[in-house]
């Protein structure tokens, strides 16, 4: 997983300025949000909690600040309908695993899952850009076990990271 979760606020503005993106105070909250944990939000989801958890903004800036972030690869859009679209925090090469009955959105390694091979189809000689595919299931119970998963692949990875950057700032604030 990559190394964005848990991110302070100048943290986050500095990585938004490493894509040539202008840190204005809502593309950080927005960013800030995104990069709380893994997860897959839709852009009203995170227009919602903006206005109920962060500073107050319009739906044109939650969808212009998306589709920056898409552009310069901040967050991945999934893309699984014309009417479900969803910002993914993730964007390391993953697939997904979709539990048809709570509609819930699970990272999947990419070692998971063989991507197709386009040899002897019509497709052969076309240029692949990515390979991300989805699975649809029922989780049959298990919707805990794949939380925990990615919850601790993410936290144990920045574990020490995160802990060398919060004791660099309480000493640089003392």
């Amino acid at each position: 997983m990559n190394g964005k979760y848990g991110l302070n606020k100048r943290e986050i503005a500095d990585l938004l300025r490493d894509r040539d993106i202008n840190p204005t105070t809502q593309r950080i909250e927005i960013a800030h949000l995104l990069f709380e944990k893994p997860q897959h939000l839709s852009a009203e989801e995170i227009r919602q909690r903006m206005n109920s958890e962060y500073e107050k903004c319009s739906q044109a800036t939650v969808y212009n600040t998306l589709r920056l972030f898409v552009e310069k690869e901040v967050v991945r859009e999934l893309i699984f309908s014309a009417d479900r679209i969803y910002y993914d925090s993730n964007t390391d090469k993953h697939h997904h695993f979709v539990d048809v009955d709570s509609g819930g959105i699970y990272d999947l390694p990419a070692h998971m899952i063989e991507a197709p091979v386009l040899e002897g189809s019509p497709l052969e000689g076309a240029e692949v850009l990515e390979t991300s595919i989805i699975v649809r299931g029922k989780l049959n119970g298990k919707g805990g076990q794949l939380e925990e998963m990615q919850n601790n692949c993410c936290r144990s990875s920045q574990r020490s990271t995160l802990k060398s950057r919060k004791l660099a700032d309480k000493q640089s604030e003392a």
